[in-house]
This record gives structure tokens, sequence and C-alpha cells, in this order.
């Protein structure tokens, strides 16, 4: 079964990401209200939670160069690695080059999506560093490797923190099934700064064609922040 995708994501008022851009908060410290933003996604009660790979490249900033053999059709799709954790942490890694160091992020155990470009050093450097994975034929592509990490690992509910690139490819896919925004009483103002959602398409694709969306509740938190909760309607799937 595929597992419910909640987008979790705190914005400006405008709409914009980068929070180290964003003016002020009335009466509070910056901090104080990033904590209200995590505080919600804990509510949220996921299995797992989700970045996408530039977001992660904060964490794990260095690259695998190591060059190698190609996957194998009879290499196996999916790998346990460490499971102590009570919640996952995904990422999507097409290329196959986010160097890991540590098996967890912020405590949870890391499970990656991957295709099957990767080579199999690359999956030797997860495996040494027991971390889980599954091996999608295209992991650009995230219906099917989130279907897996469903099928594998019991997954059923994700919630993607980050950022607006993936959140648009996840957009494009139809396969986003809430938002969970969370508004940050202050504004950015520039123009082609990075947003909820940033597909990278031409200008005649519409990444959110099709759906629709029903507002299931909203509610003012501390600070001035403000939390809606979305619900996706997918006209082709009536």
């Amino acid at each position: 079964m595929e597992p419910k995708i909640i987008c979790h994501i705190m914005s400006s008022v405008d709409g914009r990401l980068i929070d180290s851009r964003w003016s002020a908060p009335y009466k509070a410290e910056h901090g104080e209200l990033l904590k209200v933003y995590a505080s919600i996604g804990h509510e949220l009660d996921t299995d797992a939670w989700m970045f996408g790979k530039n977001t992660l490249r904060a964490v794990f900033p260095g690259r695998f160069g190591v060059a190698g053999r190609a996957v194998t059709s009879d290499t196996p799709a999916v790998f346990i690695g460490r499971r102590c954790s009570e919640h996952m942490f995904i990422t999507s890694d097409p290329e196959g080059d986010l160097y890991f160091t540590s098996a967890t992020v912020r405590g949870d155990d890391i499970l990656v999506i991957v295709g099957r470009n990767v080579t199999e050093e690359y999956l030797a450097h997860l495996r040494e560093m027991c971390i889980s994975y599954v091996i999608a034929s295209d992991a650009t592509r995230l219906r099917e490797g989130i279907e897996m990490v469903g099928r594998a690992f019991g997954i059923r509910s994700i919630s993607v923190q980050g950022g607006g690139i993936l959140n648009g490819a996840l957009l494009a896919e139809g396969l986003i099934d809430e938002l969970s925004l969370v508004v940050y009483p202050g504004i950015d103002g520039l123009s082609g700064i990075p947003s909820i959602f940033e597909y990278v398409g031409g200008m005649t694709e519409c990444p959110a064609g099709g759906q629709r969306l029903q507002l299931l509740s909203a509610s003012r938190r501390e600070h001035g922040v403000m939390w809606m909760r979305y619900k996706f309607h997918k006209d082709w799937r009536k």
C-alpha cells in the first residue's frame, strides 16, 4: 500500500523557505518560532519523515566520488540496515553520491531510495554504514520508491519536511495527500527565492493540475504562527 504523504513545511507569509532571510518576528526570537514548527511536526505522528537531497546536504556535505561497477539485475532491491529508532528518516539519492558519516539523522535511522544507475560500490558504502535502502528503476520518479519503502518497511505515513524541489516533484506525480502549512509571521520579499513548491519543468507544464485543496483546519499557535491543514483531492481518482 502506498504510504500517506503529508507535506509539512514552514514558510514566510510570502511563501519563501530560506528562514535566515525572513524579517524578525514580533516580540519573539526566531528560534522560538522554529520550535513551534518542530512541535507541530511531532503532532502529525507519522512513521517516517523525509528531506530532499539538497536539504540533506547541510547534514552530509561530502560526496561519494568512487567510480565503480554498475548494479546488476540480480542485485537485491532491498537492504534492511539499522532499525533501532521509532521513526525512520527517508531521502532520495538519484545520483548515488551522498557520503554518509552516520546511520541516523536527528536520532532516526536512515532509509535511502536509489536507482539502478548507482554503483555496487555505493551500495557497499550504505551497507557498511548499516543504512537501509531500496533500489527503484529510476529514483527521480518517486512513486515507485515510496511504494517500495511502504511494502518493505511497513511505513504507512511520511511527513515531507523540505525542500521546495522535493515538494514540487511529489506534487507533479500526484503523491501528496495532505499539506501541513506553517506560516511564520515574517516576510522575505525578494523575487526568485525558493518557495514551497519548486517543480523543475517547462512553462507549459502544470504540476498542480487536477488537484484541489480542501481546508481541514486552521489554528493560531504560539508567537503568531499559523497552522493550516489541507487535504488534496485528485480529479483523476474520482
